[in-house]
């Protein structure tokens, strides 16, 4: 049996501890399984795309392609097989097998038995044949195809991600979003209009992710990722189930046009307009027409550590301290939270509602506010803002047309941390 694709690792596994690998498998006949086994990861890596003879394993289940559609769009990606086939109870392979048996409609999950269980590389086996690696398109194509519900592999690079993660007590699966471009988005010239300059991927709490990508999400500079078998949804890609993230170092060729997993430069977003869909990002840029009070206010913050909580004691004279630095903050940094309404060219008869960032805050309100951070509403009225970076986290049509956004900062290959 060879072993083409679908390795997973849970979190909290070094390379050299045992962790739960997850093996697609196919015999000569072109049958399938997917075998569940403890292994080190460093292993398991080495037996993709080998000739393997499997030794006591126990089937858990047998699964069938309309009650198991994920498995099967992995299978589908195998399929047809790379060599003809064997009919079960001869020796010799029959062509007609490879070129009109129909794609697979059974599966078999496999467990390895306790004590028995084995996995060995066979050399020189000629059934190594079947494997066929993930091909892997650059984002440009993949947006075009329109076979929805396929798995496909690709390079990307995340400029932006929501929850930002900043330490690694993920241990438990969350769903995260991923911003990601490539080249082939970001490059004028060759781009059609029609395409967006990021795409949408959705990592959901069943795609089990490696401490080295946990790790790279973790930080604030951008990074390259290799998403091996993901699934097309509508206008986004999904990562769940059977998809491995793989962190990269920039390649220097990969398949369809994309030359480089280098950017060509600074990330461009699109501007934001009536397709602009929700969990997207986008540029925007406006007059500001109104101001949401209900939720506008201030706090102060230590000058040195960016301590919020800060406390007042009456035996400091009221004056603030800040328990991080054990010390009396004589000139605390005053923070605000602010949301604007605008009025943008490319969104007319919408209301856009904005969550302002610290520097556009600042910026708005640099010769608005008085000596004790107060100003008034319709000093901020008229203003023009942007270009903003924005996450879109909610679009309405109904009663009224509505836009809300979150001004965010992309990740910089300077390593600066998003504010909030």
């Amino acid at each position: 049996m060879c072993v083409p694709r679908g390795m997973q690792e849970p979190l909290g596994y070094s390379q050299s501890s045992l962790a739960r690998a997850c093996l697609l498998v196919q015999d000569a006949c072109g049958m399938f399984g997917e075998v569940h086994l403890e292994f080190t990861m460093s292993k398991a890596r080495q037996l993709e795309g080998k000739s393997c003879s499997l030794v006591g394993m126990k089937v858990l289940q047998k699964v069938t392609r309309g009650r198991t559609a994920g498995i099967f769009s992995l299978i589908d990606t195998l399929w047809p097989p790379a060599i003809p086939l064997k009919t079960p109870g001869r020796d010799q392979p029959c062509e007609e097998i490879k070129t009109h048996l129909p794609p697979p409609a059974l599966c078999y999950i496999l467990t390895a038995h306790p004590n028995l269980g084995q996995i060995d590389i066979i050399d020189e086996d000629p059934i190594y044949k079947l494997y066929q690696p993930p091909v892997t398109r650059c984002l440009r194509d993949i947006l075009q195809m329109n076979d929805l519900g396929t798995r496909c592999s690709f390079y990307a690079t995340v400029i932006y991600q929501k929850p930002q993660l900043k330490s690694l007590l993920l241990l438990e699966q969350r769903e995260i979003w991923l911003l990601v471009t490539d080249v082939t988005l970001q490059t004028k010239e060759e781009r059609d209009p029609r395409l967006p300059k990021t795409l949408l991927v959705y990592v959901a709490p069943l795609c089990v992710l490696g401490s080295e990508v946990l790790e790279a999400l973790a930080g604030a500079a951008p990074h390259s990722l290799f998403f091996k078998d993901a699934l097309r949804d509508q206008g986004r890609i999904v990562c769940a189930e059977r998809t491995v993230l793989l962190l990269q170092k920039p390649l220097l060729s990969v398949v369809s046009g994309a030359s480089s997993c280098e950017l060509p430069g600074p990330v461009m977003l699109d501007s934001l307009d009536s397709a602009t869909p929700v969990n997207s990002i986008c540029s925007v840029q406006g007059t500001v027409v109104g101001v949401d009070e209900s939720t506008a206010f201030s706090w102060p913050v230590c000058d040195m550590c960016g301590n919020g909580r800060l406390e007042q004691r009456p035996e400091d004279r009221g004056a603030f301290s800040c328990g991080d630095c054990s010390r009396v903050v004589t000139s605390p940094v005053l923070k605000r939270h602010l949301q604007v309404f605008l009025d943008c060219r490319s969104r007319p008869q919408c209301r856009v509602k904005v969550k302002l960032l610290q520097r556009s805050i600042s910026s708005l309100l640099r010769f608005a506010a008085g000596e004790d951070g107060s100003y008034e509403v319709k000093s901020v009225l008229g203003k023009e803002v942007g270009l903003l970076n924005c996450f879109v986290q909610s679009v309405t049509a109904h009663p009224t047309s509505c836009i809300g956004l979150e001004e965010i900062e992309l990740l910089s290959a300077g390593g600066a941390s998003a504010e909030h």
